[in-house]
């Protein structure tokens, strides 16, 4: 999930509310994805069954959305000063939630908390509790390198780059059938997604096309690897059921990838009124959070594992909007839990103090 705050800068300046809702969405198809996978319902939907079906475009649409994450962190992070204290903010920021829920767990549910539990919660990073927090933090070390080569090189340079890191590690992986480099779900990714946002955020892409064909773009991606999921699964097409149903459908598919990047242009044009930016402005920081929320441990433990497998028996338009409406639920709730956690770190002055120790000691390093 992206986690640079510094929000895009449209042609004619000002803030870009547009890759701030995106940010927005893909938190909540994240959640949707988690609904669908460990909440139960795609094993336990019937196959085949008009629920499957629905299940399993809801997961394909959701599933890109960490995609869109890494392009965001690209497209905004080009133009964003690096400091040290961001990550240390953000490292923070997981443990607040990591401890603070653990603690909770061992005084309202006794013998839900190990030690182990207790050592992993105040070391997120090192115990791999969240994998993309931990790809990203590995991706931060990199941000001055990428970033000083992003801005100078020339679009042209810039593009054959790009254009290489497409044919090598998403073209030529969708061959086998697997991550033949191993980059996929790991920070090596991340850093690939971050240079292609990145060249989309200085040198724009598909300029003339406008917000009906970038979401006709976007569909015909989904539908693709849904459609190849059910060839696969029904022997319609055989290749494909030789490399089973979810041959297009992972992270470094060319498809899921397109998928990402349409939906980062698209959000990048659209332009939304002011009462719904003053909404924007207020929840679009908590995305990341809320990730970190439902996805610590005892929560998906205790709470959301296997917890939505009924959903499944549910005719499709009541199954989609109940699946939709849990992960609004979800996401609301879990944005208003920040925004207490924001307050405390504006009264503690946390940011503050973290950026005053940053500019004693290095000072304008990266300036």
């Amino acid at each position: 999930m992206n986690v640079n705050y510094n929000t895009a800068m449209p042609a004619k300046g000002g803030r870009n509310y547009g890759i701030d809702a995106l940010r927005m969405l893909a938190m909540l198809l994240v959640v949707i994805a988690h609904i669908l996978g460990p909440g139960g319902i795609l094993e336990t939907v019937e196959f085949m069954s008009p629920q499957y079906k629905a299940a399993w475009l809801l997961e394909i649409v959701g599933y890109c959305s960490v995609n869109c994450y890494a392009l965001i962190s690209g497209y905004v992070g080009i133009h964003s000063k690096y400091r040290y204290h961001n990550i240390i903010l953000l490292w923070l920021r997981v443990i607040f939630y990591t401890a603070g829920i653990t603690l909770i767990f061992a005084v309202f549910v006794p013998g839900s908390v190990t030690l182990r539990d207790w050592v992993r919660a105040f070391l997120p990073t090192l115990s791999g509790y969240y994998w993309y927090f931990t790809a990203y933090f590995a991706l931060f070390m990199f941000l001055p390198l990428l970033n000083s080569a992003i801005n100078k090189l020339s679009q042209k340079q810039l593009g054959a780059v790009v254009i290489s890191l497409f044919v090598t590690f998403t073209v030529l992986q969708t061959l086998p059938g697997k991550d033949v480099f191993g980059v996929s779900s790991n920070a090596w990714w991340l850093m690939i997604l971050y240079i292609i946002g990145g060249y989309i955020g200085k040198y724009g892409l598909f300029k003339a096309s406008g917000l009906a064909k970038l979401f006709l773009g976007y569909s015909v991606m989904i539908l693709i690897m849904w459609l190849s999921r059910l060839a696969a699964e029904t022997g319609f097409v055989p290749v494909l059921s030789a490399f089973g149903g979810n041959y297009l459908i992972y992270h470094t598919s060319p498809f899921m990838l397109a998928a990402g990047i349409f939906l980062l242009l698209l959000f990048e044009r659209l332009r939304t009124p002011q009462s719904v930016n003053k909404i924007i402005r207020l929840f679009a920081p908590a995305a990341f959070s809320v990730y970190i929320i439902h996805g610590q441990p005892q929560i998906w433990n205790y709470l959301l594992e296997q917890s939505f497998s009924h959903y499944a028996s549910f005719p499709v338009p009541l199954e989609t909007a109940l699946i939709v409406l849990t992960a609004a639920a979800i996401y609301i709730v879990c944005s208003l839990i920040d925004l207490l956690r924001e307050n405390i770190f504006k009264v503690l002055k946390v940011k503050q103090r973290l950026a005053g120790i940053e500019d004693k000691y290095l000072g304008n390093l990266w300036d």
